[in-house]
């Protein structure tokens, strides 16, 4: 019964777990003398070969001891017929099973000193163990190859992710130099470019969240926060959207402050996809109302719509990682049918659920997410999102050197900070970089990773060791934005990890902060 037990213990286990448990388990029911094991665990990777004597594994000597002997078994054919053998512990009588369906899936060899093994009843339960050990292995190498896909799926979306931010980041900088010096007479077309460009980055973002929360990555930055405040930065992030498509907005707040801890970046990201996926899903000249309820120890906040609605069949799959409804040809609806997903996941880290209601395709849909309130420090405000920071355009006179492989890249950032008053000194090769800072001296460094012959940790350190005290604070460039990467520029010495593209107002408040140290998304 123990034996027929083992299938309940193969979740979560690897191959050579599976097996250990498999001939252990054997040698209390059949008295073995030596048990070998030859399987591949998984694809490419090296067999493992296993010796036990008399009921413990073999150590170095002894393996090398039966080596030899080893390797004459591989001649011994799959069957229940013994085959006599010296062997270093004396003669046996050894019977070879098969591992699975035929010779290629590996093998398990049994040994006793016992003139009458295997008998009937032994030669059973043999099979039984090696049928076992055979599912188990299956099902290890079946979770080797999922955990092996969802791997290189978040290193392709993270790869991805880099790809995108690369040509994003010189076109983002390029919209913030024509907007600087458009001072408000920029044309309508260019209010589209920054539209798309800002929903391409949130493309890319949310399929980065994706990974982080697969991975289980997702560090929340908790605060007290009240909760009118996220929402209205939900609300003037959706606003060129709801207005684009001649939706009616109706706000219903309750005027008491209902504070809740959480993330303020998340947290308004999940109100940011809930009414995106309104407004879009919603015909024109369509209705939003967004409203909340306070509830004992609870908030409840309601986004409703009279737009496309939910079909039943959909309902169920709704939160899952890209579902989405039926959509027309053109794909006027967009999306990857991740924003719910991450959705669901930010509201249940935050100690909440969300839940959604529809009467049917046509009717329109309502989404309930639930927070529970929490009583706010006493030193807390109630106050409105933060403002950009004051654009600087002289005197900040701070020395910037800036090292990164794309041209279009660094010519636009050094023109926005040049604007701003930094004098910059630029660089596309580390070599060039570490020549030139010579007469610079800068203040400050911003580095991408991924340089051509020396990456930007080394460039960094290089820095540092020509430099010395006069060693300029450190800022890391990069298209990746895993909290991983974040670890690797806080460990090479780098004060901030920032993400392309760069918010560049954020990036000049930044640079303006002295001693800061958090590290951010950029």
């Amino acid at each position: 019964m123990g034996l027929l037990a083992l299938p309940a213990l193969w979740a979560g286990r690897d191959a050579a777990s599976v097996m250990q448990l498999v001939t252990e388990a054997i040698e209390c029911i059949v008295p073995l003398n030596a048990c070998y094991v030859d399987v591949p665990l998984t694809p490419n990777v090296v067999v493992t070969t296993p010796l036990r004597v008399n009921g413990r594994p073999a150590a170095q000597q002894l393996r090398s001891e039966w080596q030899a002997e080893l390797d004459e078994w591989s001649n011994i054919p799959i069957g229940a017929r013994p085959v006599a053998r010296d062997t270093p512990s004396g003669p046996m009588r050894v019977v070879r099973l098969s591992m699975g369906y035929s010779a290629r899936d590996g093998s398990i060899w049994f040994g006793s000193v016992d003139p009458s093994f295997p008998s009937v009843l032994q030669l059973a339960f043999l099979r039984a163990a090696a049928s076992l050990g055979a599912t188990g292995l299956q099902a290890a190498r079946i979770t080797y190859e999922r955990e092996r896909a969802s791997r290189v799926k978040d290193e392709f979306l993270a790869m991805l992710g880099h790809e995108l931010r690369n040509p994003l980041a010189p076109i983002v900088n390029c919209l913030e130099v024509i907007k600087r010096r458009g001072a408000g007479s920029l044309s309508p077309e260019f209010a589209v470019i920054e539209r798309q460009v800002n929903h391409l980055r949130r493309l890319v973002d949310d399929l980065l969240d994706v990974s982080r929360i697969t991975q289980g990555k997702v560090e929340l930055q908790k605060e007290a926060l009240q909760i009118k405040s996220v929402l209205f930065r939900a609300l003037e992030a959706v606003s060129p959207l709801v207005e684009k498509r001649r939706h009616e907005l109706v706000v219903d707040l309750p005027k008491e402050a209902a504070w809740v801890l959480g993330d303020a970046t998340r947290l308004t990201q999940v109100f940011v996809n809930l009414l995106t996926n309104s407004a879009k899903y919603t015909h024109p000249d369509g209705k939003i109302w967004v409203s909340a309820v306070v509830d004992s120890e609870w908030i409840s906040i309601r986004i409703k719509d009279n737009g496309a609605g939910i079909t039943e069949d959909l309902m169920p799959r709704l939160f899952s990682i890209f579902e989405q409804g039926r959509s027309t040809i053109d794909r006027s609806g967009g999306g990857l049918g991740i924003g719910l997903a991450l959705v669901k996941s930010f509201v249940q880290l935050h100690g909440g659920q969300v839940s959604v209601e529809s009467a049917g395709a046509g009717r329109g849909a309502r989404f309930t997410v639930r927070l529970p309130l929490v009583s706010p420090d006493s030193d807390a405000a109630d106050t409105p999102p933060q403002a950009l920071a004051p654009r600087v355009t002289v005197g900040a006179g701070i020395r910037v050197l800036l090292v990164d492989d794309n041209v279009d890249s660094v010519e636009s950032m050094e023109t926005v900070l040049r604007e701003s008053g930094f004098d910059v000194l630029t660089a596309t090769r580390p070599g060039q970089a570490l020549v030139d800072v010579k007469n610079f001296q800068p203040t400050i460094a911003i580095l991408d990773i991924g340089l051509p012959g020396i990456d930007g940790y080394e460039l960094a350190a290089q820095l540092r060791a020509r430099l010395g005290t006069d060693a300029p604070r450190l800022f890391s460039l990069s298209g990746y934005g895993q909290a991983t990467d974040r670890d690797k520029s806080m460990a090479a010495g780098f004060e901030q990890h920032l993400v392309k593209p760069v918010d560049l107002d954020e990036l000049i408040a930044t640079l303006l902060t002295p001693g800061n140290s958090a590290v951010g998304d950029g």
